[in-house]
């Protein structure tokens, strides 16, 4: 019968176990030698065991998990044993070679050290209690010897995990005000990497953005501190008088029940899927101030907003970012677009509810998500091949990136994306356009197409899909009749991340499609 506590707790009493087994071990051991003392080398281990560094690799399970490359591995004679830290607290059990491995830690992300061996493929698992109930998943490691190096004073204890908050963080966070302020604390932030919050004493809260924008957000009845660097904007919080062009977000708003808080949009009522913000929209309690590229400038002015919040399409007209700005508008670009983690985007929610005051209320929304998506990517793999992409105008195929979030959906719910990092390293955007005859040798033998109907609303039926290209008649999707269109809106629909993701497994799972919204089967 499986022991019911806490989830600290089970793993505190398991790791005071496992302790306790080793020091009886060790002292069984060291007592035919008990007038002789080890001496400490220079890492702070014992005579004769060295500790150094090594990049490890990941694979298995649903994609959705990381650990720490390079790691921390310590040689003691011809064995090799390594410090594994996950992109998540929520493993509390390792199994290697058959044996069961606590975590050596009590907080922050599992830790555990395992016994392992160089330049082979490492076969464990791991047992997660992220969902309802454990569940057990299996992974494969591999050390590369030819990376290994000697650990110095210097180096820290691991490095951080592919795919989590602190990983991107390092070039553009930085918490000093210029006042000689000190943070007394940070949002805690799980998969988004696109930005940071810092938090200060008085409610006041520091934001920054990948894009080196900085914002200090600050109670309405609260000073600024004197001496503020010059590079740091200030939104009153909350933020009130918005003019919200970012069409991606507007979920993100609604979600949190702060659609009362923007006064013009970006987005025509006729464009807008956001049902909230839609009937906000329809009924003029949010007017229409143009779009990112042509605002109405005066009747933004007029309307009093005092902070644009826009996406990374203004990059394309910077003068429309700095006219606003002489208007007196605060502009926060967003870059939830650019995070490469499904829940790294819906993440963003927590920094609205930064703005409008509702920090409580995106972590609970934000963690229903987490928790469902957990859910579905803990499945079984359906094991079918996907490819996901849009026929432009001039007959070639717009894809996503391998490792962009819509990759990583179709991972996390159980497909295995048909192109790999090489095939699409033509750019270093999300979108790649590959002429049709490349992107036919590489992605003919999908199991399954998933059409970017965001882009292309055009394609209705199967003959409309294979009208687009003579080629796609020979995909072997085509061919068993397993072809999905996406809705128009689905990018508009952040908060349904975890929806959007079951409906996905369900196509590759052959589940009944009747009540799906963002998929449709073509025929």
């Amino acid at each position: 019968m499986r022991s019911i506590l806490p989830k600290g707790e089970s793993r505190k009493r398991r790791s005071i176990a496992a302790r306790a087994i080793t020091c009886v071990l060790v002292a069984l051991l060291a007592l035919p030698f008990a007038g002789c003392s080890a001496s400490p080398n220079a890492t702070g281990g014992t005579a004769g065991s060295q500790e150094y560094t090594v990049s490890v690799s990941l694979s298995g399970g649903s994609g959705r998990a990381s650990i720490a490359s390079p790691t921390t591995i310590v040689k003691d004679g011809d064995t090799y044993t390594a410090t594994i830290t996950w992109s998540s607290s929520n493993y509390d059990k390792m199994t290697a070679d058959g044996v069961d491995y606590a975590p050596v830690n009590d907080g922050g992300n599992s830790t555990f050290e395992i016994p392992v061996t160089l330049d082979e493929d490492i076969a464990v698992s791991a047992e997660t209690v992220a969902m309802s109930t454990p569940h057990t998943i299996d992974y494969t490691l591999h050390f590369d010897s030819s990376t290994m190096k000697e650990k110095s004073d210097d180096d820290a204890s691991g490095g951080s995990p592919a795919g989590t908050a602190s990983s991107a963080a390092a070039d553009f966070h930085n918490a000093d005000l210029g006042c000689g302020w000190e943070p007394t604390g940070a949002l805690q932030l799980e998969y988004a990497e696109h930005f940071t919050v810092d938090e200060f004493e008085g409610g006041l809260r520091l934001i920054c953005v990948s894009n080196g924008e900085r914002f200090l957000v600050v109670p309405q009845d609260a000073k600024v501190p004197d001496g503020l660097s010059s590079d740091i904007a200030v939104i009153r919080r909350p933020a009130d008088k918005v003019y919200l062009v970012s069409s991606a977000t507007m979920c993100l708003v609604d979600a949190l029940d702060a659609n009362d808080n923007i006064l013009m949009s970006g987005t025509k009522a006729n464009d807008c899927s956001v049902a909230g913000f839609k009937r906000a929209l329809e009924s003029g309690a949010i007017a229409y101030g143009g779009k990112y590229s042509a605002p109405d400038y005066e009747r933004i002015s007029a309307s009093g907003c005092t902070l644009a919040i826009e996406n990374i399409m203004i990059n394309h007209t910077p003068d429309v970012k700095e006219k606003l700005q002489k208007l007196g508008l605060v502009v926060l670009t967003e870059q939830s677009s650019s995070e490469p983690e499904a829940l790294g985007r819906v993440e963003w929610i927590k920094l609205f509810g930064v703005l409008f005051d509702k920090e409580d209320e995106a972590a609970h929304l934000f963690n229903e998500q987490k928790a469902r998506v957990e859910q579905t990517s803990g499945l079984a793999s359906s094991g079918k091949t996907v490819a996901y992409f849009y026929i432009n105008s001039n007959g070639a195929a717009v894809t996503r990136r391998a490792g962009d979030y819509v990759a990583q959906m179709i991972e996390l719910a159980g497909g295995s994306y048909a192109l790999d990092d090489a095939q699409t390293a033509s750019t270093s955007g999300s979108s790649v356009t590959l002429e049709m005859e490349r992107f036919y040798a590489t992605a003919k033998d999908a199991d399954i197409i998933v059409y970017n109907g965001t882009i292309d609303e055009s394609v209705a039926t199967l003959n409309d899909f294979v009208g687009k290209n003579a080629l796609l008649s020979q995909f072997k999707a085509v061919k068993n009749g397993n072809v999905w269109v996406t809705s128009a809106d689905m990018y508009q629909q952040m908060t349904s991340t975890a929806d959007i993701i079951d409906e996905l497994h369900g196509a590759f799972t052959g589940d009944d499609a009747s009540d799906f919204h963002y998929l449709r089967k073509l025929g």
